[in-house]
């Protein structure tokens, strides 16, 4: 073989081995390139998923939270509308109470009843504290107070009516305070109402409001 021949061969050589090297590189190249790709995906699509995820549990915080102050309001309006009706039930009775008291009667009765338990409870010198209209009715009645108190304690006592009448948010009835002003016993009309009212309030909020109730 010439020289130029073994040369040229030696060059064709080369380029092959060089043609091989660049294919090698380029596959290497891609798969590097496609592995990477492959990896980015793949990163992107837990990104998407985690985000995702995330906004499920966002959305379904979110629904609760407003479950729950739709719950939240609508107990707070029928709580509302529960205390409208026994405020109204409360009026109702007030009126009954008023209308109780137009009957001199019947209104001297209570009074003379809220009287005597007072003092008989109180069983210790006291004044009276009463409306200026029930004055008279309470005199009249002092004598009796002193006998129910000797009766039920066997003490003697003094009783007189005070010069403090009581207010018109009293509706009526009396106040009885110990000579030392250490004891008073509240039996007004509005006292007793409120008291009646409150200490019926269980029962009351049963028989308006649960099913089952009974009238």
């Amino acid at each position: 073989m010439s020289e130029d021949k073994q040369i040229q061969a030696m060059i064709d050589f080369i380029e092959r081995d060089a043609q091989e090297k660049i294919r090698e590189y380029e596959d290497e190249a891609q798969n590097q390139y496609d592995a990477e790709k492959a990896n980015l995906v793949e990163a992107e699509k837990k990104k998407v998923i985690a985000s995702s995820e995330n906004r499920k549990k966002q959305i379904e915080v979110e629904r609760r939270v407003a479950r729950a102050n739709l719950v939240k309001e609508q107990r707070l309006r029928v709580m509302e509308e529960r205390g409208v009706i026994l405020d109204q039930l409360r009026d109702a009775a007030k009126a009954e109470v008023f209308a109780l008291m137009k009957d001199p009667a019947k209104y001297k009765v209570l009074l003379k009843g809220f009287f005597l338990q007072a003092a008989v409870a109180l069983q210790s010198d006291c004044e009276v504290q009463c409306r200026k209209i029930d004055e008279n009715v309470v005199k009249s009645l002092i004598a009796e107070g002193v006998e129910a108190v000797k009766a039920a304690h066997g003490k003697q006592v003094t009783i007189s009516v005070s010069k403090t009448s009581l207010i018109d948010d009293a509706w009526g009835g009396v106040i009885l305070v110990s000579a030392d002003g250490k004891i008073v016993c509240n039996n007004t009309l509005s006292y007793r109402a409120h008291h009646a009212f409150h200490e019926q309030l269980p029962t009351i909020r049963y028989l308006l409001f649960h099913d089952q109730a009974q009238l």
